[in-house]
């Protein structure tokens, strides 16, 4: 073959964009007219951790003017509630400010009373990869040696796509015929068995009602076999992809240039600065938290970071994080704000099993179960991913064991048919921030 690199690159390329589309939404073209509103309802933070303008896509040099805009109008709103929403991974600029603007923030809140303020975060696809390919280095961000060793991170990432051909494999053909069985698996069998033992002890369970297997329309692809081909590229270059992701969730609170500028140097972001400032001021109204998949690593970050802010609700959908960062953050948290719930959202269990992209030219699952299969370093079940079913039911006695009472933790469980969210990247497309949605009542956007 006269140009096997070129064509290695090529399918590496091609497996990682169908990769990165798994959790990302369709873009939207956004107008000036929702300029003003943008400003007001959403923080959004590039890889750097710099705040961008969600127009014009450039630093805003002054974030402290632009987060005292945003608290001044909550005052002047007198709304009844804050809700902090947080996007998950793999979001492009255009989808993030195209959320605010399809939700439409200044409804709800002459509707319901409730602002909604948009945390959002670049992390969009291609550009994770990129970055872990040609910047970062040992968690930091070396412009020079950096593109200069590309071409050895890029063979240790084929190599390790070559090496993880029989995992990737044995994970095909187990994991991919689970959808079409008619009897339940052990995971399954031990999650039936937990749920009651949940509900004796005082768990709020939101459960749908059990299905086995999926529909023909679900699983007549699975036997593609061009996945046996993408699945190793899926391992050895989104695992690249994922450690740059978990890089930039830590900076939408943090920026990193303290390693190399004098002490002193400010490294809040403009969340930060919003944050310090709500934290202190008498907080008349309620404070939700809401964050879906990757969102959930940074809700982790403000709660553990801000134990003065009250808040009333903490919404995790499809929770990215792992059982034991509940169990460190969430649960210290509720124990000492004894009015605080949490809800803990999940897609039907065959749902996040049988998600596919493309036809099933990569391998099935949602983000999650790539997360735990693939990516994640699974040391132990309470490093699974949180926002899984069978993970959470399965866990859950544990990870909030230290709580004297549990009827405060939502364990919800979406139908696996309906209008309700089917996918991964479903969630946002429901008015998310209503109580009926936390327990499984889903109501489309407008």
């Amino acid at each position: 073959m006269k140009y096997p690199f070129s064509l290695w690159t090529t399918i590496s390329w091609t497996t990682l964009s169908l990769f990165l589309a798994a959790c990302s939404a369709v873009d939207k073209n956004i107008t000036s007219k929702q300029s003003e509103q943008l400003k007001l309802h959403q923080i959004y933070i590039n890889k750097d951790g710099m705040l961008l303008d969600p127009i014009t896509k450039l630093v805003i040099e002054d974030e402290h003017t632009y987060v005292n805009r945003i608290l001044e109008h909550l005052h002047q709103s007198e709304a009844n509630n804050l809700t902090i929403y947080i996007h998950g991974g793999l979001n492009t600029f255009e989808n993030s400010t195209s959320r605010v603007r399809d939700i439409n923030p200044a409804k709800v809140l002459a509707e319901e009373g409730k602002y909604l303020l948009f945390i959002s975060w670049h992390s969009g696809p291609l550009t994770n990869y990129a970055d872990h390919l040609f910047y970062l280095r040992r968690g930091k961000k070396a412009t020079t040696l950096g593109p200069l060793s590309s071409p050895f991170v890029l063979m240790e990432d084929a190599f390790r796509s070559i090496a993880r051909i029989p995992a990737s494999t044995y994970n095909l053909i187990i994991g991919q015929n689970s959808i079409i069985k008619k009897v339940r698996s052990k995971d399954e069998l031990s999650a039936e068995r937990a749920l009651p033992l949940l509900q004796r002890d005082g768990f709020s369970i939101h459960n749908s009602a059990v299905d086995v297997g999926m529909p023909f329309r679900d699983w007549w692809s699975v036997i593609n076999p061009t996945k046996l081909v993408t699945a190793p590229f899926v391992d050895g270059l989104g695992t690249g992809a994922w450690g740059s992701m978990l890089r930039r969730a830590d900076m939408v609170l943090r920026k990193d240039i303290v390693f190399d500028s004098p002490v002193d140097v400010d490294t809040s972001t403009a969340v930060t600065k919003f944050l310090n400032k709500y934290a202190v001021r008498p907080q008349s109204n309620s404070t939700t938290i809401i964050a879906h998949s990757m969102g959930t690593v940074i809700a982790n970050n403000i709660i553990s970071n801000y134990p003065r802010i009250s808040f009333a609700n903490i919404i995790y959908m499809a929770a990215a994080c792992r059982l034991k960062d509940i169990e460190y953050v969430v649960v210290p948290y509720i124990s000492k704000n004894t009015s605080a719930h949490f809800y803990g959202l999940s897609l039907h269990t065959y749902r996040d099993i049988a998600e596919n992209t493309y036809y099933d030219f990569v391998p099935r699952g949602s983000l999650l179960m790539w997360i735990d299969d693939i990516f994640g370093s699974t040391n132990s079940f309470k490093d699974r991913t949180a926002g899984y079913w069978l993970n959470m039911v399965r866990g859950a006695e544990v990870t909030f064991g230290g709580l004297a009472t549990k009827e405060r933790i939502h364990l919800t469980q979406f139908a696996i048919k309906g209008d309700v969210p089917l996918a991964h990247a479903d969630f946002s497309h429901f008015k998310f921030w209503k109580e009926d949605f936390w327990r499984g009542q889903a109501e489309p956007l407008d």
